[in-house]
């Protein structure tokens, strides 16, 4: 590369990932950006490189930065890229920070369906309210957990289930035997594993074939009693079909993590079904430092990879979404 390397960073760190940058490519010329509004005009750079925070992807300028014609890798500080694609794979490599959450995400996950289960919330509930009552508490080891995608952090989640004694199944795209999963099916035969599970991990990308994949007829097909937790991405699953089968009790309780809108409006009904649990899309159970320390690092790894022509890791497919 002859001319100057140019790299736009898009993140409310920007600042702090800048220095890190210049201290490795001391002759880059770098942009920053904290927030949507400047986005489109910080992309006037034309940067060769671009580090992008994933905010929401609804309001995602993606144009400003698909347009440049430097453009040549970016790098997603979460795991998902939905709000990227698409792209022209021929022209830019997408890659993303997969790996940092995988274990923090799946024990997040498995002590969440181990909360329920336990009435742990509600016990909780009743101590503000100094109420003193019992009630039954199943066992938790044991018993059949679907997972609803293998990636890393689906199959981090089989471990654990696995290491619980949980008989583990799972869905995949291009179902292919895992490690610590008894059967892995197809989407099109999600339903054959979700009527043997007692619990329900839902952890797919967000992709054109995902998009409301649970669905009315997944939670009917779903065991009555079933505990269900959701990390995967807003638009996966039909939240309507959720509140309906909250509300019938045919799911005893669920937890989620992601929604179609984010924040979570105010008027949203989900913030008054006693049997969901809700927390702000924050699954990943590492501090905010840890996580953009962890995230900047594969970044730097992957840009000094870029600058000396060698392959990329964490490489996406925007045609599959992950």
């Amino acid at each position: 590369m002859t001319e100057p390397l140019r790299i736009l960073i898009h993140t409310v760190q920007a600042k702090a990932i800048a220095a890190k940058v210049a201290e490795r490519h001391p002759g880059a010329e770098i942009t920053t950006c904290d927030s949507f509004a400047g986005l489109p005009e910080a992309a006037k750079c034309d940067p060769h490189v671009v580090f992008s925070d994933y905010f929401e992807s609804k309001r995602y300028p993606r144009e400003a930065l698909m347009s440049q014609p430097s453009l040549g890798f970016i790098h997603a500080s979460g795991a998902g890229i939905n709000h990227l694609a698409p792209w022209d794979t021929n022209k830019v490599q997408v890659c993303n920070a997969g790996g940092v959450q995988d274990e923090g995400m799946a024990q997040f996950a498995i002590a969440r369906l181990i909360a329920m289960n336990c009435n742990f919330f509600l016990y909780h509930d009743q101590q503000r309210r100094h109420e003193w009552k019992a009630h039954s508490i199943p066992h938790s080891t044991g018993g059949s957990l679907t997972v609803v995608g293998l990636g890393r952090i689906g199959q981090a989640c089989a471990r654990v289930g696995h290491a619980l004694g949980m008989t583990v199944y799972g869905v995949r795209a291009r179902p292919a035997p895992c490690e610590h999963v008894e059967a892995v099916v197809a989407p099109d035969r999600m339903h054959e594993v979700l009527a043997q599970s007692d619990y329900v991990i839902v952890v797919t990308p967000l992709t054109d074939g995902t998009l409301g994949m649970i669905d009315d007829a997944a939670f009917a097909a779903m065991k009555p009693g079933v505990m269900f937790h959701d990390m995967s991405r807003g638009g996966v699953v039909d939240e309507n079909a959720l509140i309906s089968a909250l509300k019938s009790g045919h799911v005893r309780a669920a937890s989620r993590d992601v929604f179609s809108e984010e924040p979570l409006p105010a008027d949203s009904p989900l913030w008054d079904l006693e049997n969901l649990h809700i927390t702000p899309h924050n699954a990943g159970v590492i501090t905010d430092e840890d996580y953009d320390r962890l995230s900047t690092d594969v970044f730097l790894n992957n840009l000094d990879r870029f600058v000396n022509g060698e392959p990329l890791v964490n490489i996406t497919d925007p045609i599959r979404g992950y």
